[in-house]
């Protein structure tokens, strides 16, 4: 079974990259080396990573995606000891001039311990049900327990 777990553009994101990369290229046709800073900015505007799971062959793989093109490279998966579920802040600031916001709001993150400390981030989701449903899918698979850890009080499960 694979997984893939990659954060999706915004709509108004990708239209913006796609009128960059015409302008961009409108730009080469001129002559005008100009057309590299937006070609750039497109680039940058539609890039989004992530991560792929391979549980059938035991390898992941970092995704780096542009628009829909991924790319990465595939590794073996390390002898896994648990799956772990955790709550945790992701926030995000809007600055204005010399205004400042910081905005959060709570996520939970699926992580595959091995050697003791090490971990790789399978799942993020707003949703706890789906981080725990995704946890037991990979923890099933890997015939291995999972680690609560959404709670004051952490226990197995």
């Amino acid at each position: 079974m694979t997984y893939k777990n990659l954060p999706s553009l915004s709509p108004a994101k990708i239209v913006f990259s796609i009128v960059l990369s015409i302008a961009a290229v409108y730009l080469f046709y001129e002559g005008t080396l100009f057309g590299i800073v937006l070609l750039g900015a497109a680039l940058r505007l539609s890039y989004i990573e992530g991560i792929e799971l391979d549980l059938e062959k035991m390898r992941y793989r970092k995704l780096h995606s542009i628009l829909a093109f991924d790319f990465g490279k595939w590794r073996p998966l390390p002898a896994i000891e648990y799956v772990s579920v955790f709550k945790t802040q992701k926030t995000s600031r809007a600055r204005v001039i010399t205004a400042e916001a910081h905005m959060g709001f709570e996520v939970y993150k699926v992580n595959l311990f091995y050697a003791s400390n090490k971990h790789i981030e399978a799942y993020v989701s707003d949703d706890s049900n789906a981080a725990f449903a995704m946890a037991k899918d990979m923890a099933a698979i890997l015939k291995i327990k999972i680690w609560d850890a959404t709670q004051t009080e952490q226990r197995w499960r």
